[in-house]
Order: structure tokens, then sequence, then C-alpha cells
């Protein structure tokens, strides 16, 4: 049996990723999706995108990658100049979405945006999904920061893998172990998703460090990172 697994959204929070990475050597996973969100919001962007190339097999374009690399808002000049020439020019090179098949069931992983108009949650109508699900059995996607699994009718499965560096409801590590085989499509497809505790005050304070040094907002990344509340567009 083969296990894989599924990651994004580190947001360039450091310590998350550390923790990602212990967990991953302690289970001796080495076959590393990353649906994307690599970078942005947090401090150290350079950082977990480094951990991403070294580490993941795969590695889709988010929204964050498309904004960044693209240069669409002069305010992210932080994360141009922490990134360098190099990594600036792979960003808008890396894949919107990415195929395959384990247990028989055939698996399409995308970020959420750019492709979709917005971050969606498990819980939206099934018409909304149908369509992403054409020729497929399994959506797994990140974006909104909130692990979750559905089930519909017909057998077909939307996944969210949540968010290592910025989770949302559970200011976590989240993530997703898939287990099956590649070859026998009557083998069992496990599902397994992970949560872990990571030194949010530890994140707060580099983002609080790092917006002495040009990082935009980084006072609400560190009270999404210690409260798991989104801040930037709080409801009246």
């Amino acid at each position: 049996m083969k296990q894989i697994a599924i990651v994004a959204d580190m947001h360039g929070n450091w310590p998350a990723t550390r923790t990602l990475d212990r967990d991953l050597k302690r289970r001796g996973i080495t076959e590393i999706y990353c649906l994307g969100d690599m970078i942005g919001k947090g401090p150290s962007s350079k950082d977990t995108m480094r951990w991403s190339l070294e580490h993941c097999k795969i590695i889709l374009q988010g929204n964050w990658e498309e904004g960044i690399g693209l240069k669409q808002y002069p305010k992210d000049e932080f994360y141009y100049e922490q990134l360098g020439e190099e990594y600036m020019a792979l960003l808008p090179t890396l894949p919107m979405e990415h195929s395959f098949t384990l247990s028989g069931r055939r698996i399409r992983m995308i970020h959420g945006r750019p492709l979709l108009a917005d971050a969606v949650g498990v819980h939206r109508e099934e018409s909304y999904f149908r369509p992403l699900l054409e020729n497929h059995d399994v959506l797994i996607y990140a974006d909104a920061h909130k692990i979750g699994m559905r089930l519909l009718t017909g057998s077909k499965m939307v996944i969210n893998c949540g968010s290592v560096g910025n989770g949302l409801n559970l200011n976590m590590v989240q993530y997703l172990i898939l287990t099956g085989d590649e070859q026998d499509e009557t083998a069992p497809f496990d599902v397994n998703l992970v949560t872990i505790p990571y030194d949010n005050q530890q994140a707060a304070n580099d983002a609080l460090e790092a917006e002495k040094r040009g990082l935009v907002k980084g006072d609400l990344f560190a009270k999404e990172v210690l409260t798991g509340v989104y801040a930037r567009h709080p409801k009246k």
C-alpha cells in the first residue's frame, strides 16, 4: 500500500512547516503533493517554498503564487525581494491541477483559486462540485484553510486538505494522508485527516517582527495563527 501526503497553504509559516516536516518523517511518508499557496501572508515565504521544492513531488499553483509571480499587487514587494529572481520566475510556471489514480479512484487535485472564483468550503451544494468532478471520483483541493471531507451521491467524494500554516477554525497544522494501491482497483482507499499543534506564538512573533521590515498586514496574520479566525475582512 502506498501513502501520499497532501499539503497546502503553508503561507510562509515556518514553525508550522517544521512541525509538518517532523510529522512526515516520523510516519516515514516521502511522497508529498503540495496544492499551492506555499507563500504569501506569512513572513518566511522563501523557507516554505524551499521546503516544498525539496520535498514535494508535485506542486500546484495557488492564488498567491499567481498574484506574487505575476506581480499583481504592488504592496507585495516584501515577497518579491525575499523570494528572489529564481523563485519568482518559477511561480507562474507551476501547473494548475493534477490527476492520478489510487485504489481505482480517479482523483483530481486543484488549489481552488485561481481556477475557482472564490475559496469554497465542502458544505457547498452538490451541484457546485459536479462539474469539477467530471470524469473523476474524488476532488481534493485547498484554499479554504478548513480541513474536511464530504461524500456526494453517486460515490463521489470532496476533500479539503486544510492549511499547514494558516488553519482556520482549528489553528493547527492541517493536512491529508491518502493510503491506497496504484494497481489494485479493489484495494481500500483510506483518507486520514491530520491535525497537529505547533508553536503558534512563535509564528505570530515572526510575523510581527517581519512587519517592521515591510511585511504588509503582519499583525493580521499574527491574529489568525493565534486565534484561527480570519482577520483580513472581519464580519461586521
